[in-house]
């Protein structure tokens, strides 16, 4: 019997328990807001899972703090421990300049993008990206404090709201608006918390490719194990995101696609990466990537579709167990069982 920690968290704690002792695992529950976990010895520890909610919000520079300083301050301590998320892209979460940097520089490809780095960078971006335009926070998940700017006055709007330039009209009606959506009174009452109002530089600004889907893969082991296509529900939504209204499509997935995501795998050297695509002119684009995605169940939704083109390995009936096939593949390395088939 094998030894895993396991760090209680707000989402699928109770599922990854389950698969945790289903295969026979002595399974050692610590908490983060405990201070236990500090003084605790993962000598003998297999290996370690996490599964982490943003603090506070997504676009809150330290809404992953718990993962970035505490998952990395064991690693150092004990390189050799297997964890979940994968230390090697923990760097990147949610940081979408890092992500940035990192596909710029190894020539990814990836929507014409500009970091807001100065005024001069407005310039820049209007001249080349013309108009509409996509501003992204520099964090932030689940397409939230993702916008598409109409003209120079929205650009320089988020722009000074990033720089902390809030003493000007334009800050103060973003405010207002802020303060008349639901979201912000469900943080403000039922989670008893204000959600963070501002903006982190630097934006990015992107070029708007009007489309009526993207697509999002996992890789797992340097292979795609899962992925699907996020669908348009009408001609007036612009994100795609499923939690946004965007319906989930589990049908044929092009090998180029395919390819780019298991190259970006292995040169990232991370063993489980989410990522997301947009195809567009005969060619794949990178818009981000994470170590820690959520699913749906198999069938979950009604909404959900289901074609026979599907051309993933992996059954959807093990890909999207999520808990099982992490704690599969930490427990068997490259003896994964990722087409259902019994391990233990």
């Amino acid at each position: 019997m094998g030894t895993a920690v396991l760090f209680k968290s707000n989402e699928r704690f109770i599922a990854f328990k389950r698969a945790i002792e289903d295969h026979g695992i002595r399974c050692i529950v610590l908490d983060f807001a405990s201070q236990e976990w500090i003084e605790y010895d993962y000598t003998h520890t297999d290996f370690v899972i996490y599964y982490p909610t943003f603090k506070f919000s997504p676009n809150f520079f330290l809404a992953l703090y718990d993962v970035c300083d505490n998952l990395m301050r064991i690693k150092s301590l004990y390189p050799n421990i297997k964890m979940y998320p994968d230390p090697a892209i923990i760097d990147y979460y949610n940081d979408k300049y890092k992500q940035y940097l990192y596909l710029k520089g190894n020539n990814y490809p990836m929507p014409l993008t500009y970091p807001l780095l100065s005024e001069e960078s407005i310039e820049m971006a209007e001249e080349r990206l013309g108009y509409p335009l996509v501003i992204k926070n520099r964090y932030g998940a689940g397409g939230r404090s993702v916008y598409k700017v109409k003209n120079r006055k929205e650009l320089e709007t988020y722009y000074n709201l990033s720089m902390f330039n809030l003493f000007n009209m334009e800050s103060v009606k973003y405010f207002m608006r802020m303060l008349s959506k639901r979201i912000f009174y469900y943080h403000l009452i039922k989670a008893k918390r204000m959600y963070y109002p501002f903006l982190s530089p630097p934006l990015l600004a992107q070029k708007f490719i009007r489309t009526d889907r993207d697509l999002k893969t996992v890789v797992g082991d340097y292979k795609v194990v899962e992925a699907h296509w996020r669908v348009q529900a009408s001609e007036e939504q612009w994100k795609v995101n499923i939690d946004g209204g965007g319906i989930g499509e589990w049908s044929r997935i092009p090998e180029g696609a395919i390819k780019l995501s298991e190259t970006l795998a292995r040169d990232l050297k991370t063993n489980w990466i989410n990522i997301d695509i947009i195809p567009h002119d005969g060619k794949y684009l990178i818009t981000e990537f994470s170590p820690v995605w959520h699913h749906y169940a198999y069938k979950e939704k009604p909404t959900f579709v289901y074609k026979d083109d599907y051309n993933i390995d992996t059954p959807l009936e093990v890909s999207l167990n999520l808990e099982r096939m992490i704690v599969e593949s930490l427990i068997h390395g490259d003896k994964i069982s990722l087409r259902g088939e019994e391990t233990n």
